[in-house]
């Protein structure tokens, strides 16, 4: 019968299995990614039209704050909870 594996050898296979497994969807990445020009040039796709899909930057706090309408300073909010919140 097989001797049951150490959690070190167990360890590396996991480690030797997560490089194979990023070599092989970087593989596939840059493949889809030229099937994704292919096709953005065969049919004129522009960045408007494909913008639902498309990932985007990052919002910061500044532009998080400023679509809610509110300021980035939130201490009006600490002390009206500190108010309601004391009986």
């Amino acid at each position: 019968m097989n001797s049951p594996k150490s959690v070190d050898q167990i360890d590396a296979e996991i480690k030797e299995l997560q490089a194979q497994r990023d070599e092989a969807l970087k593989a596939s990445k840059d493949a889809d990614l030229e099937t994704v020009k292919r096709l953005c040039k065969q049919h004129g796709f522009t960045a408007t039209q494909l913008r639902g899909c498309l990932k985007t930057r990052a919002k910061t706090k500044k532009e998080e704050d400023a679509e809610a309408g509110t300021k980035p300073n939130a201490k009006a909010k600490t002390t009206t909870a500190k108010k309601t919140s004391g009986k």
